[in-house]
């Protein structure tokens, strides 16, 4: 047996082994909080870019828990996570997800938003904020 042809081969490999680890590091991970190549990433990624416009139930919400107005802030989507399971994602034209945080006071809270892109596989778009659920003591009267 050869080993002198099988430790060039494995020397070969392990070179381009490592040029492909390199190479996914600068195009996916490089200046990145989160991996974005994956469902949830994409998702919050994208929602957080886009302008959210508050729905009146939400609004009443808001209020009634004296949430700031800024609560949807950067510490809010970095620790952001999409339930597909409760998500209407394939809904058209505008999909539902929702999306639970935790709040900087370390309650979780539980939103529910509607995203409409203006153009397909655009950057841009609006995101509809429809309903909050916290785990909180007091009860709101909001329809």
């Amino acid at each position: 047996m050869d080993t002198k042809g099988l430790t060039r081969r494995l020397k070969f490999y392990g070179l381009g082994f490592v040029l492909g680890l390199v190479v996914v590091w600068a195009t996916l991970l490089k200046d990145r909080d989160r991996a974005a190549w994956m469902p949830e990433g994409r998702t919050i990624e994208f929602l957080e870019r886009t302008e959210i416009q508050i729905s009146d139930l939400a609004k009443c919400q808001i209020a009634c828990l004296k949430l700031d107005s800024s609560f949807m802030d950067e510490s809010f989507w970095k620790n952001a996570k999409v339930n597909f399971k409760k998500s209407a994602v394939k809904r058209k034209p505008c999909p539902e997800y929702y999306i639970s945080s935790t709040l900087p006071n370390n309650q979780k809270i539980i939103i529910y938003m509607e995203s409409c892109e203006v153009c397909q596989n655009c950057e841009e778009g609006t995101a509809t904020l429809g309903s909050i659920e916290i785990n909180a003591v007091e009860n709101c009267e909001c329809e």
